[in-house]
């Protein structure tokens, strides 16, 4: 801009500078008339020579070869006219270039205003998610300190009873010696009981000796030492009868686990439940399934089943619906409000039987493990009920701001339908209002709608939006609204997000 500035500056003093030039050629010519001189009356060499110049010959001379000089330029000079019409140009490509300056200053000071509003977006999402990780991190250490005194307590008590019952009982180890003790002695009287054999009259005694090739006293001999073999093998049977006992009631009591979860499959078929008959005692049927999704809803209880993706990933409660879908949000009333942080959305809020959101990363974990499809469940204040489905659906991680990476094709078949209103979002990240990543460089959608989403320069769809009990026809674009459902406009009064993954038979197996 200096650069551009002097220019401008030089170009209007070069203008000036034309316009005067007329002017001093107009008070030259005046001179010379005024002066009477001619340019051609010089005196003679013989006239120089007869009369000496005095100092004022001598200034008009010079006066009058200058005068000459000057109209000899005049006579070279454009006419006014031509001078007129190129000042006239002149000043004309001055002022478009002027204005062109004027244009391009004009969009960069725009520029830099809209710069400058970003920035302070930018730096009030940063300031709000400051805020927001200094109260997480001050409840994470508050509980952290609760924990901590709990643990305190638990141990002081424990130390307490523990010294109760010494003094009373004695010591845990005595006690643990004598236990032992006991039931060696009991192990020890039961395998010295003996079953008294029927007395063998002499000939029968005699006549097994002959069999075995043996005289009677021998095999005495021999029967008194396999009997003392027995007695020191009675200790190691005991030992597997006791752990033989505990794996029975074990398998008892995962039989009843059984029992339970095939009659709550067969109810919800319409069925009999039959128990498994097992090939093997010693070979029981595995009780400790794995529940991967909803497909396995015959483990749920009242529609809540716990899920582990994974035998080394952390378990976690999902709400289930018919058909193996699984809730993932959940909207019908105005008691929870979906304008929160980035947080809490990667976290989950609000309680599975109500109203709630599952959270960004179990939605990553649910949708990265199988290949899932999308249902959408919209009702208005009227009675109303549409429903939107994809066949496929995913997001990435936390890295790339759980991007809607992956949105199928719009299921027309569901009736009645509500339209797709969410493919325009496809491949957007999520925002929240401390965290704006909605590519709108003049605005933040997560402030606009007064929600969080996948906003793409905003979008055609705001299912987290601010419920609107009353008049929701004339809610505006903060309510919760599914543009080809009803309009931008008007809030719905419930919404549910479902997913199921794409391969039913093979989850099943």
């Amino acid at each position: 801009m200096g650069t551009t500035s002097m220019r401008l500056v030089c170009a209007i003093l070069f203008a000036v500078i034309c316009v005067n030039h007329k002017g001093i050629l107009a008070l030259s010519q005046q001179d010379v008339a005024s002066t009477g001189v001619a340019p051609t009356q010089i005196p003679s060499q013989s006239q120089s020579q007869a009369q000496p110049q005095t100092h004022s010959q001598q200034h008009l001379r010079y006066h009058a070869r200058g005068n000459l000089r000057h109209n000899t330029a005049l006579s070279a000079t454009p006419s006014p006219a031509q001078q007129h019409s190129e000042i006239k140009e002149l000043m004309t490509n001055l002022h478009d270039r002027v204005g062109v300056l004027a244009t391009l200053d004009e969009d960069q000071r725009h520029r830099l205003e809209v710069i400058d509003k970003k920035m302070d977006q930018l730096l009030e999402s940063s300031t709000d998610r400051m805020e927001s990780l200094k109260v997480q991190q001050l409840n994470f250490q508050q509980r952290l300190d609760s924990f901590e005194h709990i643990q305190r307590l638990t141990r002081t008590t424990l130390d307490e009873l523990k010294g109760e019952t010494d003094v009373f009982i004695g010591s845990r180890v005595a006690r643990q010696l004598r236990q032992k003790q006991k039931n060696r002695d009991k192990l020890k009287d039961l395998s010295r009981q003996t079953r008294q054999a029927p007395e063998q009259s002499p000939q029968v005694a005699k006549n097994m000796a002959t069999i075995f090739n043996r005289q009677p006293a021998a095999a005495a001999a021999v029967f008194n030492g396999t009997q003392l073999d027995v007695n020191g093998r009675l200790d190691a049977l005991a030992t597997l009868l006791v752990s033989l006992a505990y794996n029975v009631k074990e398998t008892q009591k995962n039989t009843n686990i059984i029992k339970r979860r095939l009659a709550q499959r067969g109810k919800g078929q319409g069925q009999s439940a039959r128990l498994p008959q097992s090939s093997s005692v010693g070979l029981p049927t595995s009780v400790d399934e794995l529940a991967t999704s909803c497909l396995q809803s015959y483990l749920a209880v009242k529609g809540i089943l716990k899920l582990q993706l994974t035998p080394e990933s952390e378990s976690f409660y999902v709400p289930c619906e018919d058909d193996g879908w699984t809730v993932i949000m959940r909207r019908s009333a105005d008691d929870l409000s979906f304008e929160r942080s980035w947080l809490e959305y990667r976290e989950g809020f609000g309680n599975l039987a109500g109203d709630f959101f599952i959270g960004l990363d179990k939605l990553h974990a649910l949708t990265s493990s199988a290949l899932h499809e999308l249902r959408i469940v919209l009702e208005d204040f009227e009675g109303n009920v549409a429903y939107a489905g994809y066949d496929a659906f995913a997001i990435s991680g936390e890295r790339e701001f759980y991007t809607l990476q992956l949105l199928g094709q719009f299921q027309d078949q569901l009736v009645p339908s509500a339209g797709d209103s969410l493919s325009y979002q496809a491949g957007a990240k999520f925002s929240t209002f401390d965290n704006d990543n909605d590519n709108c460089l003049e605005c933040n959608c997560a402030h606009r709608h007064k929600a969080a989403g996948w906003f793409n320069s905003c979008g055609t769809s705001n299912l987290m939006g601010v419920y609107h009990a009353q008049n929701p026809s004339q809610a505006g674009e903060t309510g919760i609204f599914w543009d080809t459902f009803q309009g931008k406009n008007y809030s719905l009064r419930s919404v549910k997000m479902l997913i199921r993954p794409v391969a039913q038979d093979e989850a099943r197996r």
